[in-house]
C-alpha cells in the first residue's frame, strides 16, 4: 500500500465521523427549526382551536359564566369580572343604602319605607320595627365586608385600576344612564300613548326635596335593583332557560330566550308591585292601576334590566337612583294626563 493510500485510510474513520457529526447536526437542526416550530404551532392552533370551540359552546350557557368569548362575556355578573362584579356592584351601592337608612333613621319619612325593602324584611316582621332596622343595618356591614372581601380576591394579581376609580366609574355611569333614561321613556311613553293613554311624567315642581328625603327615594332604588334586577331577574332567567330547554330550544336560543324573558319578566314584577292590589299585605300604600303608569314604568324595569345584564348591579341602581332623584326635583318631563 503506497503512502498515500496508506494516509487516506488512516484519516477515513475520521472523515466519516465529521460526515456522520454534520448529518447528525443538521437533522438536530432540522429537528430544532422546522419539525419542533411545526409542532408548537400546530398544537397551539390546536389549542386556541379547542379553547374557542369550548367557548363557543360555554357561551349559551348563561350570564353568569367564568368568561368566553361573545355574548357570554358582555353578560358576565361574576365577582371575577372586576368591572362589573357583583362585589364591586354592591360596594358602589352602600352609599345609597346608608342614605336610606339615615332617611329611616330621623323618623321624617312619617313611617314610610321602600317596597323592596319591605319585600327583604318581611321574615323579620314578628320582631318588631326597631329589631328589623338593627338587623338591617348590621346586614349590611356583613354584606359589605363581603362585597369587599370578594372584590379583594378577584383583584389579586391584578395591577391596573384600584376601587376608587372604579367605584367613580360606576357613579358617573349611573349618572349617564339616567340622562339617557328620561328621554328614552319620554319617547317610549308618547309611541304608547294611542293605547294606553297620556300620563304624568315625574313630579310637580315644588320646594326643593329634602336630604332625607333624597336619601329615601335613591336609598329605595338600590333595595329595589336588589329585589328585582338581582332576585327578579336570576329567577326569571333560571325559569325561562328551564322553559325552553322543555320545549327543546338549541343553547343559542336558550340562552337570548332567556335573557329577553328575564328582561320582560322582572319588568312585569317591579311594575306590578308598585300596584296597592298586590303590596297591601306588606301594609298601607301603593298606587291604582293605570295603564300608561304600568306599561311606562315596564319599559323602565325593561331599559334597567338591560343595564344590569350590560353594565351590572351597581351602574343599574345608581341610574334608577339619580333617575328617581331627578323625578322628585321636577326634571322629569311632564303630560297632561
Amino acid at each position: 500500500m503506497t503512502p498515500v493510500a496508506s494516509a487516506l485510510r488512516g484519516t477515513a474513520p475520521t472523515v466519516r465521523s465529521l460526515v456522520a457529526r454534520r448529518v447528525q447536526e443538521d437533522e438536530e437542526w432540522e429537528e430544532e427549526e422546522w419539525d419542533d416550530d411545526e409542532w408548537e404551532d400546530d398544537a397551539e392552533w390546536d389549542e386556541e382551536g379547542d379553547e374557542e370551540e369550548y367557548d363557543d359552546e360555554e357561551d349559551w350557557d348563561g350570564p353568569a359564566g367564568s368568561g368566553g368569548s361573545g355574548a357570554r362575556r358582555r353578560f358576565s355578573l361574576r365577582g371575577d369580572d372586576l368591572g362589573r362584579g357583583l362585589g364591586l356592584g354592591l360596594l358602589a351601592m352602600m352609599p345609597l343604602l346608608v342614605a336610606y337608612e339615615i332617611s329611616i333613621g330621623t323618623g321624617t319619612t312619617s313611617g314610610a319605607r321602600s317596597v323592596a325593602e319591605a319585600i327583604l324584611t318581611t321574615p323579620l316582621k314578628p320582631l318588631g320595627e326597631p329589631t328589623i332596622a338593627n338587623v338591617r343595618r348590621s346586614a349590611l356591614v356583613v354584606v359589605a365586608a363581603l362585597a369587599f372581601l370578594s372584590y379583594a380576591y378577584a383583584r389579586r394579581g391584578e395591577e391596573r385600576k384600584g376601587l376608587g376609580p372604579r367605584l367613580v366609574r360606576i357613579w358617573l355611569e349611573g349618572i349617564v344612564g339616567a340622562v339617557v333614561l328620561g328621554p328614552v321613556l319620554l319617547a317610549a311613553s308618547r309611541a304608547a300613548e294611542p293605547y294606553v293613554g297620556a300620563m304624568v311624567v315625574g313630579a310637580t315642581p315644588g320646594p326643593v326635596p329634602t336630604l332625607t328625603r333624597a336619601g329615601f327615594v335613591m336609598g329605595g332604588a338600590a333595595y329595589e335593583e336588589i329585589v328585582f334586577r338581582f332576585g327578579g331577574v336570576s329567577v326569571t332567567w333560571l325559569a325561562a332557560r328551564a322553559l325552553l330547554g322543555w320545549f327543546g330550544a338549541g343553547p343559542r336560543a336558550r340562552f337570548w330566550g332567556s335573557i329577553a324573558l328575564s328582561m320582560l319578566g322582572s319588568a312585569l314584577l317591579f311594575s306590578a308591585f308598585h300596584l296597592g292590589a298586590l303590596t297591601g299585605w306588606l301594609g298601607p300604600g301603593g298606587e291604582p292601576f293605570d295603564a300608561a303608569v304600568f306599561t311606562w314604568r315596564t319599559t323602565a324595569g325593561i331599559l334597567l334590566a338591560a343595564l344590569f345584564f350590560w353594565r351590572g348591579l351597581g351602574v343599574a341602581a345608581w341610574t334608577h337612583a339619580a333617575f328617581n332623584l331627578s323625578i322628585l326635583i321636577g326634571a322629569g318631563p311632564t303630560t297632561t294626563p
